[in-house]
């Protein structure tokens, strides 16, 4: 029977009044479609490696070298999703170019690409919603934050980061308080803070899992958005928190960037010929890993040096 895959076995000729047999040959053909049209096992195995590979990369590879990689894989991914697939197999593409928009969202937003993360993330959302996924639903809801932060868009950021946090998923437990600590900070907001800071220390332990989307969330990113917000409050302590996170980072990478930032506004009123030096350091990360994010922070430091301090009354409990 080798070949007749192919072709129409012979059988009886049976009058086609209704189009039926014509209906059949079409079915035969789509039947054909579908099961040709899925990826290889390992194909899915091999996309799966990359979602893991481009979340452990995402904040420490600069974007020049992660943008190429990451659209080749969702065009990729585009393509075999406008094919006839299997159900199985379509829905866990789905959820893979879920996560390749959300890559491609978050680093649209950091390259400062407006345009492109919202849609980005709005595809991100339309994939989540597609799927009964609580991480990919969750991540998409972080990455509006992210770029609503990034647009300035307090309040929008604030509720997208509540919407994340209301999903519950262990995994992006820390990501959503962390989020939650620094929106709350920058707007002044010591109670919100508190209250995000204590959701963050109780975030639940995952270990030894793989997951796609966020890098997994650990003590370094933990002491930087300790210290961040408590640098940007001013409240007792908050130099040595600084130091701390600066002491526990990796030279060059954007966790050192957001450290110093701490430590440089904790500097700016005692110390200013050291906060300069701190800026200088940020500044080299910059160069060879642009983030608008950061470098807003920069813009954020340097108006603080050039402007008058303004007396505070003192803090005595809280995110210390």
């Amino acid at each position: 029977m080798q070949g007749m895959d192919a072709v129409e076995l012979p059988g009886a000729q049976v009058p086609d009044r209704f189009g039926l047999s014509a209906a059949a040959r079409a079915a035969a053909m789509i039947s054909r479609e579908i099961a040709y049209a899925d990826p290889d096992p390992l194909a899915l195995s091999e996309f799966d490696d990359r979602l893991y590979r481009y979340a452990t990369t995402l904040l420490s590879v600069p974007h020049t070298s992660l943008l190429g990689p990451i659209i080749g894989d969702w065009r990729r991914v585009q393509a075999a999703l406008a094919r006839r697939l299997s159900p199985a197999v379509h829905i866990e593409l789905t959820r893979v170019a879920g996560y390749l928009s959300f890559y491609l969202g978050v680093l649209s937003a950091d390259t400062g690409a407006d345009t492109s993360a919202r849609r980005f993330a709005t595809l991100t959302e339309q994939f989540a919603a597609q799927l009964d996924d609580r991480l990919l639903t969750g991540t998409s809801r972080s990455l509006d934050a992210a770029i609503a932060f990034a647009d300035g868009r307090l309040d929008a950021a604030r509720a997208a980061a509540a919407r994340a946090a209301a999903v519950e998923h262990p995994y992006l437990h820390g990501w959503a308080a962390a989020a939650e600590v620094t929106l709350a900070a920058a707007a002044g907001d010591e109670p919100g803070v508190d209250a995000a800071l204590a959701r963050l220390r109780d975030r639940p332990v995952v270990h030894g899992l793989r997951h796609p989307g966020w890098p997994a969330f650990d003590d370094v990113r933990e002491a930087c958005v300790v210290a961040d917000a408590m640098a940007r409050l001013g409240v007792p302590g908050a130099r040595s928190a600084a130091w701390r996170a600066v002491a526990i980072t990796t030279p060059g990478t954007l966790e050192r960037g957001w450290a110093l930032a701490a430590l440089a506004t904790t500097l700016v009123n005692h110390d200013p010929a050291t906060a300069g030096g701190v800026l200088d350091e940020m500044v080299a990360i910059l160069d060879t890993r642009p983030s608008r994010l950061l470098a807003t922070r920069v813009h954020e430091v340097l108006l603080l040096i050039s402007t008058p301090p303004v007396d505070h009354a003192p803090r005595t409990a809280g995110a210390s």
